[in-house]
């Protein structure tokens, strides 16, 4: 079915279901399981090719074939292709292993296939170069091809007719017409560029297969044609090909396909794997496609505000008592698809709505306004996100405060343990100390007064012994002494100028020696009073 361009009054692009074994018939169509039609997947040469005097297929090497085709020239008295130059072992002209040496005789070609130097007498005998035999050769008539198994070469015959030649090859010479090579082409590699996608615009989505045209030139009134010879096609597994020819359908299964025949048309490449093909709707009317018009009618005919209250291909704002639009949709458009495609010998098994597009000012307002939508969901998005973000930071600082609060509890711990160690230490250091300070104290005052017993006993002593010495002092010399002190007190009293003199020589002289006697006595005593405490003392 067509792709069709979508419009505000028909936003829809359905896909279609039908099944790939095409068999029921009617008046109209009749599907054949792909039986041999001429033209279709000939991969080998026509009998009335083979029947060519001067063709010879190879079938073991084209050397022989070229053999071959001398031997059947000259059994026809034409002239002979292979030359009957002799090899020489120098000079003259090289033919190279692998290729063979053409010569020029009066417009026909004269061949050597075997390597080596020729010599060339004759002056009818032109030389026109040589060619690889694994190419294919065409020059004065003669024509050569070579192809694996993988490689198709299209011909065609001297009558203009094209046949496909494959995994073989051939040796031919026209007389009147020649055979043409006209591609080669490997059937298991098509191209990127004749690869057919699910989205034939976009060329996006799976490949279904791949399709090849082999086509020449001709000149024409109308001036340069293209006419297509040959088409190859390669279909992937699970899939299939659907050709027509007149009113009949063919659907060939996965695998390389060539066809030949005019008469047969491409209409597409068909997946087994959901056995669907999609469509757009189109706003003009009559339509060619059956399809579309039923897909058409029904949209005319259901609500415009029932779809336009529809927010998502999954589901739609449920109506009370009625159908939901969508539901209505797919109902009656599989209904009149079965009617349509019965008459075709398709059976549609399921139909769904693959997209909603409206064109126009109302397709672009709809589309802001789904944008607008989207934005603002992200918007959300990105907000419950941030608010996430923001309450998992906040609780990773709580945990984090936690922690540390932890930290510095175990700190304090340890630090009033520390503390409380340290003090109890300082008690005991102070304890002992004070013990000690006692102890010290104790001593110090058992000292002190062994030392002050010591102190008076000395005292005692030191009394003792003035006592004895002032008891064995003679009579009167005590007031002697006593007053000489006087005396001398006196005079230290007096000013230094003082004169002094004696009343009479006789008491004067005797005065002074009993002052000095009394001053070296008080001196003697004193002595001896001293001595006697630091004896004592010791």
């Amino acid at each position: 079915m067509s792709n069709g361009k979508a419009s505000a009054a028909n936003p829809i692009e359905p896909v279609v279901g039908v099944t790939s074994a095409l068999t029921t018939k009617s008046a109209l169509a009749a599907v054949a399981p792909a039986p041999h039609y001429d033209g279709t997947d000939d991969w080998t040469i026509p009998p009335a090719v083979l029947r060519h005097q001067y063709f010879v297929e190879v079938t073991t090497s084209l050397a022989a074939a070229l053999e071959e085709l001398n031997t059947r020239m000259i059994a026809k008295k034409d002239h002979r292709l292979i030359a009957k130059k002799r090899q020489r072992p120098f000079g003259g002209i090289t033919v190279p292993a692998g290729f063979i040496g053409v010569w020029d005789r009066n417009g026909r070609p004269v061949i050597a296939t075997r390597n080596g130097n020729y010599w060339n007498f004759s002056f009818r005998h032109t030389w026109k170069g040589t060619y690889e035999l694994t190419t294919p050769i065409d020059c004065l008539g003669l024509t050569t091809v070579m192809v694996g198994q993988s490689e198709a070469a299209v011909v065609l015959d001297p009558s203009n007719r094209v046949f496909i030649v494959r995994n073989s090859g051939f040796a031919a010479f026209g007389a009147q017409g020649r055979f043409r090579v006209v591609a080669i082409v490997d059937t298991l590699n098509l191209g990127d560029k004749h690869a057919h996608y699910e989205d034939k615009d976009r060329k996006s989505g799976r490949i279904l297969g791949w399709k090849r045209d082999v086509t020449i030139t001709i000149k024409s009134d109308a001036g340069p044609t293209q006419v297509t010879l040959a088409t190859f096609f390669l279909v992937p597994a699970n899939n299939t090909l659907i050709l027509q020819r007149g009113n009949e359908l063919m659907v060939l299964k996965a695998g390389q396909h060539v066809i030949t025949n005019p008469n047969t048309s491409f209409r597409g490449f068909l997946t087994l794997g959901e056995r669907q093909t999609t469509f757009k709707t189109q706003p003009a009317y009559p339509l060619s496609n059956p399809a579309q018009s039923a897909v058409n009618s029904v949209v005319s005919r259901l609500s415009y505000q029932q779809f336009m209250r529809a927010k998502s291909i999954g589901g739609d704002v449920p109506d009370h008592h009625l159908e939901t639009w969508l539901e209505s949709f797919k109902t009656e458009c599989l209904r009149d698809l079965r009617e349509q495609a019965v008459t075709y010998g398709i059976i549609v098994h399921s139909f769904d709505v693959l997209d909603r597009e409206l064109e126009g000012a109302l397709g672009r307002d709809l589309e802001l306004q789904s944008e607008q939508v989207l934005r603002n969901q992200m918007q959300a998005t990105q907000i419950g996100l941030q608010n996430h973000i923001m309450t998992e930071t906040q609780r990773g600082k709580l945990a984090t405060a936690q922690v540390e609060a932890e930290q510095r509890k175990t700190v304090a711990d340890a630090d009033y343990y520390v503390a409380t160690k340290k003090s109890d230490a300082q008690y005991y250091e102070v304890l002992k100390q004070a013990e000690a300070e006692a102890e010290s104290s104790a001593l110090r005052t058992t000292q002190e007064a062994k030392n002050i017993l010591a102190l008076a006993e000395a005292k005692a002593n030191e009394v003792q012994l003035l006592s004895k010495a002032y008891g064995e002092v003679p009579e009167g010399h005590a007031q002697r002494m006593q007053l000489s002190q006087f005396e001398v007190e006196k005079r230290k009293v007096l000013p230094k100028s003082t004169i002094y003199f004696e009343g009479g020589s006789g008491a004067s002289q005797a005065g002074v020696v009993n002052g000095f006697e009394t001053g070296a006595g008080w001196a003697l005593a004193q002595s001896t009073i001293g001595q006697s405490s630091a004896a004592t003392r010791k």
